[in-house]
């Protein structure tokens, strides 16, 4: 039998060519840029949201603060730089050195376990702003003497400004200048860098002496 010529058959590998190299390259590329961008995205995200969360936070425990101090207001004057006062709450733009609104007044319930500390369940506290600051003051002693310098805690910064109002006889008034009454309720304003203007209501719990 005669052998038939046959064309040799060749098995070709076909490899990528250098185009559809730099193509997947840049295809890979592309993706990985935007996985990085959302990832990125979701990282900043979720840090301005934990930002955002300690904030509301902060903001929270200072009005949690300042609602037990006024809603445990109790209507005792005190001496001031050595003088008797004769008001129950001293309010009043730029005392006690604030750079805005301040107030000072005497509140109950100051924890004294078994009487045994040296000092009245009373406590003289005061409110000011100073350097955008948003400062909580105390006192020891109710009547202190001149020169006496209360313990100061920052509660608050970034606060551009401090007010406040009165509430009695179904009005507002700037001011408080009774000598035995207390106000039904204490509204306060803090303009704050962060959410523009904050107001929240106290009720206030003594209203007259006993």
């Amino acid at each position: 039998m005669s052998r038939v010529n046959q064309p040799l058959r060749r098995d070709r590998q076909q490899g990528f060519t250098l185009i559809e190299v730099l193509v997947a390259l840049l295809i890979f590329a592309g993706l990985s840029l935007g996985a990085y961008q959302v990832l990125t995205a979701v990282l900043q995200n979720d840090e301005i949201t934990k930002q955002k969360v300690a904030q509301l936070a902060e903001l929270q425990r200072v009005f949690g603060q300042m609602e037990r101090d006024f809603s445990q207001m109790v209507p005792r004057a005190t001496r001031v730089n050595g003088e008797n006062s004769k008001v129950v709450i001293d309010a009043a733009q730029y005392q006690l050195q604030s750079d805005d609104w301040a107030i000072l007044f005497v509140r109950g319930g100051w924890f004294n376990p078994g009487a045994q500390l040296p000092r009245s369940q009373l406590q003289k506290v005061g409110y000011r702003l100073r350097d955008e600051k948003l400062e909580r003051l105390s006192y020891i002693y109710l009547d202190p003497v001149v020169g006496t310098e209360p313990t100061t805690s920052v509660l608050l910064e970034g606060v551009k400004s401090f007010r406040l109002r009165f509430f009695t006889n179904g009005q507002w008034a700037s001011s408080w200048n009774n000598t035995t009454l207390l106000p039904k309720a204490v509204e306060v304003e803090l303009e704050l860098a962060q959410y523009g203007k904050i107001r929240r209501l106290f009720l206030v719990a003594n209203e007259s002496a006993s």
